[in-house]
């Protein structure tokens, strides 16, 4: 039985639906009932545990073959650190009681910085605290999702512009689709392996700003043009989105590491994969999953 925690989310339900394709016996771990007929209906086995609840997260995990875990980033609280930590407090005891074979744990490119990552620092500490488990773990070490720009979707269609936290604007970095890492991380669930590996995962190519502005206008058939969010700007652009001030620092920090050229992929001798999903095509299902034709923009 393979275990998927966070299948209500973009990655979540990327490696059920791939685990589900493979035709594994998988169940869900659901904080609600929302979709839970929607995922019987797929073939999932579907169980409920809250995050905060070890107990209900053990009985989740009991005698799975492989677990994927993940951390929720929390933007809306005092202290997403601190949340992070218990977390993986929570899935280390909740392992370690359930008989569980392996886990591959959802983590980010730059988690290999102890500071100056910001919201990253989080797996970070994920990484140390399931480190000390005794059975197979893998860390997904994701380049930043490609699905992060749908909050910018709107205004590319409508105005014209692509604003962007990155810069400069024709710098590449990697950049990955929800879909390859749930791909990626069914596949490695599925593996056999000793001890701990990293696996670092790129997108299909490395994408600036400038490029995937060029990819919504290539979509949405105008002009689109990348401009770069002064830093000055961020404090109440990150505050409108209804982040806590914790979290707007937070968030800051870590585009300040992208845009400074600390966060980046550790390579060396550490396992590096591919996505095969291109920015045209992540940016085409983007404008149509917010009905953002042409004729819908007027």
């Amino acid at each position: 039985m393979y275990v998927v925690f966070g299948a209500s989310g973009q990655t979540g339900s990327a490696v059920a639906d791939a685990l589900l394709e493979k035709q594994l016996p998988m169940r869900v771990v659901l904080r609600s009932g929302k979709t839970a007929d929607a995922w019987r209906a797929k073939g999932a086995e579907v169980t409920f545990a809250e995050l905060t609840d070890t107990d209900a997260m053990t009985t989740a995990m009991r005698e799975a073959d492989a677990i994927y875990a993940m951390n929720p980033t929390a933007y809306n609280v005092a202290d997403m650190f601190a949340v992070a930590k218990d977390l993986g407090k929570r899935y280390l005891e909740a392992v370690e009681n359930s008989g569980a074979r392996k886990v591959v744990l959802l983590s980010s490119v730059g988690s290999q910085h102890a500071e100056g990552t910001g919201n990253i620092l989080t797996t970070y500490h994920l990484e140390h605290i399931l480190g000390d488990l005794k059975i197979p773990v893998t860390f997904l070490r994701a380049a930043s999702f490609m699905e992060n720009w749908s909050g910018v979707a709107a205004i590319a269609a409508g105005q014209g512009v692509m604003p962007s936290f990155y810069a400069p604007l024709d710098r590449k970095i990697p950049m990955v689709s929800a879909r390859d890492i749930g791909r990626t991380a069914a596949e490695a669930m599925t593996e056999n392996w000793t001890g701990k590996r990293i696996i670092e995962l790129h997108g299909a190519a490395d994408y600036s700003p400038n490029d995937v502005a060029a990819a919504f206008a290539a979509t949405l058939k105008r002009d689109v043009q990348a401009v770069a969010i002064p830093e000055s700007e961020w404090q109440a652009t990150l505050s409108g989105f209804g982040f806590s001030p914790e979290a707007v620092n937070a968030y800051s920090e870590m585009m300040r590491g992208f845009n400074s050229g600390l966060i980046v992929f550790e390579d060396g001798d550490i396992e590096t994969r591919r996505g095969q999903i291109t920015i045209n095509a992540a940016v085409a299902e983007i404008t149509k999953e917010q009905n953002l034709t042409k004729s819908a923009i007027g």
